[in-house]
């Protein structure tokens, strides 16, 4: 615990996971086969059991895992560092919140304390929701997450291919 600074960060704010905490932190250290001698469940039955998942991302080109959340319902925070944040952040007209399912916190070289705080007020903010609340988190969760269908998405990918082509092809005549 005192060489791993995630353990120790959660023993110095006194967070020892006890029954009548209201907020749990799971961490797990390794990548979840179901087999894996921690937890023994697959990656996507570990996201089905949190109420809200943490990807403060500082640099993610696109961000698998907020989206893999969100679409089996889980409302997650992330950054406007990665993709999916960035993607969030313009389908739900300039700032995703947690009301939208994805918070997305600004992030950049030099505001962790900033960046940890906006995450800290949005963990709260889940907490306290009623139960219809959260609901709907999770459903704007889920909604969002459906934009990013392959099927939305497919035509971006042939627009690549064919500026590749394109590309390739003039190389060719040169």
């Amino acid at each position: 615990q005192q060489n791993d600074r995630a353990l120790g960060m959660m023993s110095w704010l006194g967070m020892r996971n006890q029954k009548g905490e209201k907020v749990k932190i799971v961490f797990i250290p390794c990548y979840l086969t179901g087999d894996d001698g921690i937890v023994n469940l697959s990656y996507f039955d570990v996201i089905l059991g949190n109420d809200l998942c943490v990807y403060p991302s500082y640099y993610e080109p696109w961000g698998y895992t907020p989206l893999e959340a969100v679409a089996f319902k889980v409302p997650c925070i992330t950054t406007d560092l990665a993709g999916f944040g960035l993607w969030a952040n313009l389908e739900c007209g300039g700032k995703s919140t947690i009301d939208n399912g994805v918070e997305v916190v600004h992030r950049t070289d030099y505001n962790y304390n900033e960046v940890a705080d906006d995450i800290k007020q949005t963990v709260i903010k889940y907490a306290n929701a009623t139960k219809n609340k959260q609901t709907r988190m999770r459903n704007n969760a889920r909604a969002l997450s459906q934009k990013a269908l392959w099927t939305n998405f497919i035509e971006y990918y042939y627009n690549a291919y064919d500026f590749a082509l394109r590309k390739a092809e003039a190389r060719k005549e040169k």
